[in-house]
Parts: structure tokens; C-alpha cells; sequence
């Protein structure tokens, strides 16, 4: 299937994915990470997909490789399950 759009791109469904499972586990985090680590995860998150967005919109593929480069997704599931540690 050709790419139209970035919502096209499995990274693009991927990360929104990412974002709204990361959103649902912060909420569970203890008190003492909710105003820092979970705030800072969420943030994080959401701009995966955001920024593939705004790659999409300028339609420059150096644009869009770049942004992925930066999207590293094992990281913030490790911060996730490292914020629920006791």
C-alpha cells in the first residue's frame, strides 16, 4: 500500500498506540512519580506522534527519517515499568 499520509505509517499508528497505553499506565503510578516521572512520560509520548505529523504535513521524507531516528520506543516502556518498581 503507498504512504499518502502519515497516517499511513505503522510508527504513526504505533506511537499513538504507545502514547494512549502510556497515558492509561502513568495513571497508576504511585503519588510521588505522578507530578514528575509520569507528566514526563506522557509529554514524551505524545510527541511521537506528533512530530511524525508535522514531518507528514512538510511531506519531507528527510524530515520524517529524521524524527523517527529520535523516536525510541523500547525507552519509554522501560521508563514506564521502571516508574511502577516499588
Amino acid at each position: 500500500m503507498p504512504i499518502k499520509t502519515y497516517k499511513d505509517l505503522n510508527v504513526f499508528r504505533e506511537s499513538y498506540g504507545l502514547a494512549l497505553e502510556i497515558s492509561r499506565v502513568t495513571r497508576k503510578f504511585p503519588a510521588q512519580e505522578q507530578f514528575e516521572l509520569a507528566r514526563q512520560l506522557r509529554r514524551a509520548a505524545r510527541s511521537i506522534p506528533a512530530n511524525i505529523v508535522e514531518a507528514g504535513k512538510a511531506r519531507s521524507r528527510g524530515g520524517i527519517q529524521e524524527i523517527l531516528a529520535n523516536c525510541d520506543r523500547l525507552e519509554r516502556r522501560m521508563q514506564v515499568v521502571a516508574g511502577n518498581e516499588p
